[in-house]
């Protein structure tokens, strides 16, 4: 199951950062547009995850989702997709403080 889920995710990542990027080379081009709301992207990414995890607890507390062709199983995808996005917005933030201090200096 682990390996199945793991090739969905990164399927659907693939496929929505063909449709949310526009072609961009920034695969985090969409959710960098929450600064021009004054918002941090991954504080914007953190928001969306809240999203699906009350989905999910509506869907624990009441045994379905009324919302056609949306599973708990989609809701958990989307929430391992927006960890490994939160995770790559991370890393690079850390990798461009690294060279910003490191240019500074020299």
């Amino acid at each position: 199951m682990m390996e199945e889920t793991l090739a969905e995710i990164q399927q659907i990542l693939h496929a929505k950062n063909h449709d949310y990027t526009a072609g961009s080379p920034d695969p985090f081009a969409n959710f960098r547009l929450a600064e021009l709301e004054g918002v941090d992207p991954v504080k914007g990414v953190m928001v969306r995850v809240s999203d699906k995890m009350q989905r999910l607890r509506a869907f624990i507390r009441s045994g379905k989702l009324l919302v056609k062709g949306e599973s708990f199983e989609d809701a958990i995808h989307d929430i391992i997709g927006y960890m490994i996005l939160i995770k790559g917005m991370l890393i690079q933030k850390s990798n461009d403080k690294d060279r910003d201090s490191s240019t500074s200096l020299g």
